[in-house]
């Protein structure tokens, strides 16, 4: 395999908001892994199914270690306090038979990351910090418009899905934020 240099620098995701205060209230207390984010393309065409040569599902130790390599290299930022957990609490039952989906633990990792700007958000609002709370929006919209966006539902737009969850919330109405996932991790069985 030839390695060709090129002058292009991938796109620098977006830093996260600052704010003297916490980011939000569900900030975890677990060991979290360090961030060394690639740009959206790199994670769509290494960690996403879009990739032809990517294994779809793998054995407990195959996706603890594509868990790990994705969520370090996840291109957009999480608030401060947030972070992808070391373990992600996943375990081998016999009903899951031996492989995991690749799919769910993508999905997982944008559902925390998600709701962790989602948590911050809200905290700035409730403090009457608006600018740090759109500004954790914005993060989130970016991540919908970029090739990390995992839109599983051919026919909705990126633009669409934000605007149908986030535009209340972009004017301080976090009721959809009831329908996010709380904790993905660890995840224990009776939880989807």
């Amino acid at each position: 395999m030839e390695i060709v240099a090129t002058s292009e620098k991938p796109a620098a995701a977006p830093a996260a908001p600052e704010s003297a205060e916490p980011a939000g209230p569900h900030a975890p207390d677990w060991q979290g892994l360090p961030s060394e984010p690639v740009s959206p393309a790199e994670y769509a065409d290494t960690y996403m199914q879009a990739n032809p040569n990517h294994m779809l599902h793998r054995d407990l130790d195959g996706i603890l270690e594509y868990y790990r390599a994705a969520a370090t290299a996840f291109p957009f930022p999480l608030p401060a306090g947030y972070s992808f957990p070391v373990d992600p609490g996943y375990y081998d039952r016999p009903e899951d038979g031996p492989n995991w989906a690749e799919v769910v633990t993508a999905n997982r990792i944008w559902s925390y990351f998600e709701y962790a700007n989602v948590d911050a958000a809200r905290a700035a609002f409730d403090r009457g910090d608006e600018d740090v709370a759109i500004g954790y929006l914005d993060v989130v919209r970016d991540a919908y418009l970029s090739d990390a966006f995992p839109n599983n539902y051919a026919g909705t737009s990126p633009e669409d899905w934000y605007d149908g969850v986030y535009s209340g919330m972009r004017e301080g109405d976090f009721t959809l934020q009831e329908n996010f996932i709380f904790n993905p991790f660890p995840w224990e069985p009776g939880q989807s």
